[in-house]
């Protein structure tokens, strides 16, 4: 994490140092925005919003070892103080300038992830990868956004040898200041999606936010991008960064050959440029698409093709996305209630058709947030591809979770008595329990917003 003096942090926020005359000597050992996680001797950096002032709770992060403060100017400082405090026009920003002033000092060479749908999965399979040889620093959790990735970046240990930070967005312009603030030396952008399109406008939209990532790409950095997306392509005649494309097809410079699907046990394929064999243990067969990215990565960082396929067989992916559990009443659970998009909503609904053969097939699918004007067309569509796919029960909760089953009416009435929606999230938890048993595969997904990973810990926990 960064260890830095106190004249240090006011030279590249710009701030002014309150204290006294030795505290610009003064040691701080990492950083922290939050006083119920701040370790002894980090700097409390207190962010500021419409419904919160972290300002408030400098007497806290005192209290809990903090060395020193951060202070933006428009705010009255403390009368007094046993730790300095750095005036800085606006906390954020200082923040942020901490965090790129600490990666340009850093000679670790960074991965940045991108994309609107598997970027959390496509970083945790590089970082995997990339273990097989090096000391690897990733983002936690989806710690993503204008916080997340200088937090990311200032947390990186000085043993760290490389870094992978997923860098997500709302609005145009974000993955650009997070690319100018990480300088990746590499860079991925997954697919582009629906996600946020209520923000960009269209798709069109939405790949030109995600190939902002380029702007902080060094020049001979390789962009490794969704060859199978017509807009990527559009959008980079013009650029001069090495292009990977990675896809389905042969005409792609990296896809897969002769996948075979091992169960719950995942896949196993082969590259189509190098023809090796690597064996894959999630589950879902657009993740073998995200496992090319981290091949292609780990080669760019100077792997062997042996020390790739090991990192891929050990991978641990971040919760509730496509985790195989089992509830009381014997039923197997897809968990993916993490995040959802049309996408990815379809491509969990092609594993549930794909899984299991013997099993029946149920989903329990509610609200997909942030998809725009057309979000009930998304949604009715999603319910007619449930029915298309062979899915036997569709259960649905929310707003628009209803849509999703008035779409699987439409498109076969005859089984609208194996349409259900739920009224609540503990009457969804009640019915399943009741009804599940070990002859049922059961996919629960929606964004994250809707809490359905509730209903999964009922069934396998109990109230």
């Amino acid at each position: 994490m960064m260890e830095r003096r106190c004249d240090w942090i006011e030279k590249v926020t710009g701030g002014r140092l309150i204290g006294a005359p030795s505290d610009k000597n003064l040691l701080v050992c990492g950083v922290s925005t939050d006083t119920r996680q701040i370790k002894e001797n980090q700097l409390y950096v207190p962010l500021t919003g419409e419904k919160f002032d972290g300002h408030q709770f400098a007497g806290q992060a005192i209290e809990r070892g903090a060395a020193a403060i951060l202070w933006q100017q428009d705010r009255p400082l403390p009368e007094r103080s046993r730790v300095p405090f750095i005036l800085v026009e606006d906390t954020l920003t200082a923040l942020q300038e901490l965090a790129k002033a600490y990666r340009e000092e850093s000679a670790v060479p960074v991965v940045a992830v991108t994309g609107s749908n598997g970027k959390t999965t496509t970083k945790d399979l590089i970082a995997s990868v990339l273990g097989s040889k090096y000391q690897v620093h990733k983002t936690q959790g989806n710690l993503n956004n204008h916080i997340g990735v200088p937090l990311t970046l200032l947390s990186m240990p000085e043993r760290a040898e490389i870094a992978v930070v997923e860098m997500g967005m709302n609005h145009a312009g974000e993955i650009a200041l997070l690319s100018r603030l990480a300088k990746p030396d590499a860079a991925v952008i997954t697919n582009i999606g629906e996600s946020h399109i209520e923000y960009l406008g269209s798709r069109e939209g939405i790949a030109r936010a995600k190939l902002e990532i380029k702007e902080g790409l060094r020049s001979d950095g390789p962009l490794i991008f969704d060859g199978d997306e017509p807009l990527l392509e559009k959008y980079l005649t013009d650029d001069t960064h090495p292009h990977v494309r990675i896809g389905w097809g042969n005409d792609m410079d990296e896809s897969p050959e002769n996948i075979e699907m091992k169960g719950a046990a995942g896949f196993t394929f082969r590259s189509k440029s190098k023809k090796t064999l690597f064996r894959l243990t999630l589950l879902g067969r657009h993740n073998i698409k995200n496992a090319l990215f981290a091949i292609v990565v780990g080669r760019h960082f100077g792997l062997f093709e042996e020390e790739i396929a090991a990192g891929l067989s050990r991978v641990q992916s971040t919760g509730m996305r496509l985790e195989m559990v089992t509830a009381q009443n014997g039923m197997q659970i897809i968990n993916d209630a993490y995040n959802a998009s049309p996408t990815s909503m379809r491509a969990a609904l092609d594993l549930l058709a794909e899984l299991e053969p013997q099993l029946e097939k149920w989903a329990l699918l509610g609200d997909i947030h942030e998809i725009g004007s057309l979000e009930e067309n998304y949604h009715k569509e999603l319910g007619a591809y449930a029915i298309q796919k062979g899915i036997s029960r569709i259960y649905t909760v929310g707003k628009r979770g209803r849509w999703i089953s008035e779409g699987a009416r439409e498109a076969n009435r005859d089984s609208a008595r194996w349409i259900q929606h739920f009224a609540s999230l503990a009457e969804a938890g009640e019915v399943l329990n009741q009804k599940g048993n070990s002859g049922v595969l059961l996919l629960v997904k929606a964004s994250r917003a809707v809490q359905l990973d509730q209903v999964v810990k009922n069934l396998t926990e109990g109230e």
